[in-house]
């Protein structure tokens, strides 16, 4: 049902579970959206600490909507998205529809405890927090470093974005493929 991208496949169970994540968010995908699903780890071999699960809504060569869903306190990996040839680099908007998003940008660390992935810790070097709940949403300027992890009870996310070379993300973990 889901394409994947990870070491092991994703169980019934977990399907389940980022299913329910989406119909709670009460954002509406056709059988067909939801057999193009698409779940990462990463190549980190820990999906629900480290991956993502998303859909492409609209991608053109300009414009990017995706749905984002993040299983309860999973972590999309620190990341930034440079600038090459003639592009600046993406910019994107992440507006939650579901649950709490907790955005990770450089500057100065605003909380003290923050929730990083046993084992990678040394791999998070951005620390202000920026919490959003449904409704809410925030804007990554290109060349950023960022990262995302869900509250407790997970979250769904539309990312709004400037269309570029996904395969140009520099992430921090250089296990990461």
């Amino acid at each position: 049902m889901y394409h994947m991208n990870v070491r092991q496949q994703i169980s019934k169970e977990i399907q389940l579970s980022i299913e329910a994540l989406i119909i709670n968010s009460k954002f509406s995908l056709t059988k067909e959206e939801y057999g193009n699903l698409v779940s990462y780890d990463f190549n980190l071999g820990n999906f629900l600490k480290e991956g993502v699960t998303f859909i492409d809504i609209l991608k053109t060569e300009k414009l990017r909507i995706t749905l984002l869903i993040l299983l309860p306190q999973q972590t999309l990996p620190e990341h930034l998205h440079p600038s090459y040839l003639n592009e600046k680099g993406k910019e994107e908007t992440i507006r939650v529809i579901y649950g709490k998003t907790k955005i990770y940008i450089e500057g100065n660390q605003n909380i003290s405890n923050i929730n990083l992935p046993p084992g990678n810790e040394s791999f998070y070097t951005a620390k202000r927090e920026i919490n959003l709940i449904k409704d809410q949403q925030f804007t990554i300027s290109p060349g950023m470093v960022h990262w995302f992890q869900s509250g407790s009870e997970g979250s769904v996310s539309l990312e709004f974005q400037t269309t570029v070379e996904e395969n140009r993300n520099i992430f921090t973990n250089p296990n990461i493929t």
